[in-house]
């Protein structure tokens, strides 16, 4: 029992996904957004049409999502199985980029407090949260030279939502640009096989969808609500946004800082140019700055070595 207590799993894992699993027991009847109609198109997908699947132009999420609602159909084990997910990713990523079981409990039960579990699922829209993370994750891979890992990585990602293809930026964390190259030679390799057997051989049209510009967003105020919005501004909206990324990448590449810093700056670019705006958008950005936070509170304890924090507590009684 000594042992337990003193293992990870007793001291992070359990005290984060504790409260994750009562939220999720919570949430379990709630109405959960888009996630029937993803159910709905991942029961097609693991069905004998799954060729027609993206006959839908509305359907713009990737196949690798649809396909576990689709295996998971249970919106109340979904429930569980999106929120401790989410949870269990964010603890992961902050362990790969060496942070302390204390510096991780702390942002794990701040993520929960803070709504990305329960939002992930009550929108129906976990790759929000998951999508980001898989970013960071790929970033680090980049800077460790796994670049064919991360490019495949980022290719993966696109199997949760399309605009996951943003996050080749990412890669110019590569120790050289030919890494990079190399990433998303691998990147475009992933998503060619996840896409191209629908394309091949049944109705796709993914890229038929035209978005209709709402009040409340920048697009808005320059064109009007109503307007249409159809792929070729979509492409101008990533451009700007991995540009955004590059830049920073370039900057930063030596911090690792540059790890949540390259895809927050997609991230905000992406969201301040899209023609619509929905809460569950924000969670990237929540995902992110956690991250970049779990970071910062690794870096205090050499900040403030330990005779220095005695000056700053002051004497004590």
């Amino acid at each position: 029992m000594r042992d337990f207590l003193r293992s990870p799993l007793a001291r992070l894992w359990v005290p984060v996904l504790a409260p994750t699993a009562g939220l999720a027991y919570l949430d379990r009847g709630t109405d959960s957004g888009d996630l029937v109609y993803f159910v709905h198109k991942g029961q097609q997908l693991l069905s004998g049409g799954w060729a027609n699947t993206f006959a839908d132009p509305q359907l713009q999420s990737g196949p690798l999502q649809l396909a576990v609602f689709g295996a998971v159909p249970n919106l109340a084990a979904l429930a569980f199985l999106i929120e401790l997910g989410v949870a269990a990713l964010l603890l992961f990523v902050l362990g790969r980029l060496g942070l302390s079981d204390r510096a991780r409990l702390a942002v794990g039960l701040v993520a929960v407090a803070a709504g990305l579990t329960h939002i992930a699922f009550v929108y129906g829209h976990p790759a929000e949260a998951i999508v980001p993370l898989l970013w960071v994750l790929a970033g680090l891979w980049a800077r460790e030279g796994r670049v064919l890992s991360a490019g495949a990585l980022v290719g993966l990602s696109v199997g949760f939502e399309l605009w996951g293809v943003l996050g080749v930026v990412v890669l110019l964390l590569a120790p050289r640009v030919t890494d990079a190259l190399a990433g998303a030679c691998a990147q475009a390799a992933v998503i060619g096989v996840m896409l191209v057997p629908f394309a091949l051989l049944g109705t796709f049209r993914m890229f038929d969808h035209e978005w209709r510009v709402t009040s409340g967003t920048l697009v808005g105020l320059l064109v009007g609500p109503g307007a249409h919005f159809g792929w070729p501004l979509r492409l101008a909206q990533a451009s700007l946004a991995i540009g955004a990324g590059a830049v920073i990448a370039f900057a930063l590449r030596r911090s690792v800082h540059s790890l949540w810093l390259v895809p927050l700056a997609v991230a905000l670019v992406r969201l301040a140019l899209d023609p619509v705006s929905f809460g569950w958008y924000w969670l990237e950005v929540e995902a992110l700055v956690l991250t970049g936070a779990g970071l910062v509170l690794g870096e205090l304890p050499t900040r403030l070595p330990a005779s220095r924090l005695g000056r700053a507590l002051g004497p004590q009684s």
